[in-house]
C-alpha cells in the first residue's frame, strides 16, 4: 500500500488498517513520524531512537490520532514543493538587478532572500533605488 492510502486507512478505514502487517507499516514509519512531528513534536522525538519498534510506533499513532480526528486533518498534507512562480512574481526587480546587488553589498542569494523577508517592502525599495542609480550609468 501506498504512503497515502495508508495514511487515510488511519482515519476512515479501521478495519483495513488493522489488516496491515507490521511490516508494511514500518515501511511508512519515516513519513507518519514526519508527519505527527508538525503537530506533536516530543512524542514524535522519542520515537526517533534506534531500538524503538516502528511498527508499533505507526500502530501507536493511528491510534492517537483515530481517536482526535474523524478524517485525515490538514495538517498531515504539507506542501514540498515550493512555489517559485509565486516568489518571481511578488519580485519587484529583474534577477540581473538582485545578482548585481548581492555582487556591491558582497552577500549571498540566500542572505538576500533572508533580508528581503525580515524586512518586506523597505528592502525591496532600497533595491528599486539601486536599480535606478545602476542604470543611469
Amino acid at each position: 500500500m501506498d504512503l497515502f492510502p495508508f495514511i487515510n486507512s488511519f482515519f476512515t478505514k479501521n478495519g483495513e488498517f488493522q489488516k496491515t502487517t507490521l511490516h508494511e507499516r514500518s515501511r511508512h514509519f519515516f513519513m507518519i513520524n514526519r508527519f505527527c512531528s508538525i503537530k506533536y513534536p516530543v512524542q514524535a522525538s522519542y520515537f526517533n531512537h534506534l531500538r524503538i519498534n516502528p511498527g508499533q510506533a505507526v500502530t501507536f499513532w493511528q491510534e492517537l490520532l483515530s481517536r482526535s480526528y474523524s478524517r485525515t486533518p490538514g495538517w498531515m498534507y504539507t506542501k514540498t514543493k515550493k512555489d517559485k512562480e509565486k516568489a518571481k512574481a511578488a519580485q519587484p526587480v529583474t534577477d540581473e538587478t538582485i545578482k548585481e546587488y548581492c555582487q556591491h553589498m558582497q552577500m549571498s542569494r540566500r542572505d538576500f532572500d533572508t533580508w528581503t523577508n525580515m524586512f518586506g517592502e523597505s528592502a525591496w525599495s532600497e533595491i528599486k533605488q539601486f536599480e535606478k542609480m545602476t542604470n543611469i550609468k
